[in-house]
């Protein structure tokens, strides 16, 4: 396991946060053009977690039973098509069934990476190398937050989800990549464990934290930073292209926050790190709430950014841990889709 193996799997995770990134940008023009009201909005929005939850189930669960590559490439596909068709949607309720198709294909993707690199790296760089792989959320995201910058406002929303198309072009850089060995041991075995298996002995308490972990994660974010550039309008009166700005400086944050959680998590454990994080991104969103100035709200969002996105890479790193590998898959997918929830 290698730098050449974390690379092409990173740049499959980038796009996912990409496309994942685009509508959040896109937004203010997509509202204004088909004269959006609050519900129709959330709708658009929520249709892509609800694909997410439906992913990161059923492709956790397909990956435990056809191999983490196939598994992967299925996503990317799901992924790139969705989001893609969004650029010709005629209608808003069209964009949201495709963003549906895009979601699966996301969470899909993530679960499945996430999965594949623990099991290939060596005990004593799993959770870091997981917690680098995440960090590729934040160029992708970044990469959104360009498009919609440079664009979007000149030549609309449509072009900028034509680029969603480009996780098709991760999918070549998945041969790099082997096939897990704890997967093709597992599948010579003729039995499988039923989902149940999850709520059963020592996994129950597991199960049951980490879905409520994975749901305040979630929550946290998405609750967030898919709204900041409307947000940022709405209740901080910026121009548009002052929200896209600043909503770039906000992203720029996530980078050091993964590189840190990756630091951290080798030196002070999975729990320590991860408690350490959640609280301080707490403390960042109090700031940005309470905040009596622009400059409190910016740092605010940007501390809240730093160690939301820290504590990300940390949990993809212990999740699929609490499980053995006829489990993994399933218990990392079950857990991401329950998340979902909080979205």
């Amino acid at each position: 396991m290698g730098k050449r193996e974390l690379f092409a799997l990173g740049v499959g995770w980038a796009f996912v946060a990409s496309n994942s990134g685009l509508i959040s940008f896109a937004l203010p023009l997509i509202a204004s053009e088909w004269s959006l009201r609050g519900t129709q909005i959330g709708i658009l929005l929520n249709l892509y977690l609800l694909g997410m939850l439906i992913g990161g189930f059923t492709l956790g669960k397909l990956a435990d039973a056809i191999g983490r590559k196939p598994a992967a490439v299925m996503s990317l596909v799901l992924l790139a098509v969705g989001t893609a068709a969004c650029a010709l949607a005629p209608d808003w309720v069209s964009m949201a069934l495709m963003r549906l198709v895009a979601g699966i294909g996301a969470t899909g993707y993530m679960v499945v990476a996430s999965t594949l690199l623990s099991e290939l790296s060596p005990t004593a760089v799993r959770g870091r190398n997981v917690a680098i792989l995440e960090s590729f959320w934040a160029y992708g995201w970044l990469l959104a937050s360009l498009l919609g910058l440079v664009i979007a406002p000149s030549r609309g929303w449509r072009p900028i989800f034509l680029a969603g198309a480009a996780p098709l072009a991760a999918i070549p850089l998945l041969k790099l990549v082997p096939e897990s060995d704890r997967f093709l041991e597992e599948s010579a075995r003729p039995e499988k464990p039923p989902i149940s298996t999850l709520f059963r002995g020592e996994y129950l308490r597991r199960t049951v934290m980490l879905w409520i972990h994975w749901f305040i994660i979630v929550m946290a974010y998405w609750g967030v930073f898919l709204w900041f550039p409307k947000i940022l309008v709405a209740q901080r009166g910026l121009t548009l292209v002052k929200s896209l700005q600043w909503s770039f400086l906000i992203t720029l944050a996530q980078i050091p926050g993964y590189w840190s959680g990756a630091w951290v998590i080798e030196r002070l454990g999975r729990k320590l790190s991860l408690s350490l994080y959640m609280g301080l991104a707490g403390l960042g969103a109090l700031l940005y709430w309470f905040a009596a100035t622009p400059a409190q709200a910016l740092a605010g969002a940007v501390a809240l950014s730093f160690f939301n996105l820290g504590a990300w890479g940390i949990t993809y790193a212990y999740t699929p841990e609490l499980y053995p590998t006829s489990l993994r898959g399933l218990g990392s997918g079950a857990a991401n889709s329950f998340g979902r929830l909080g979205g």
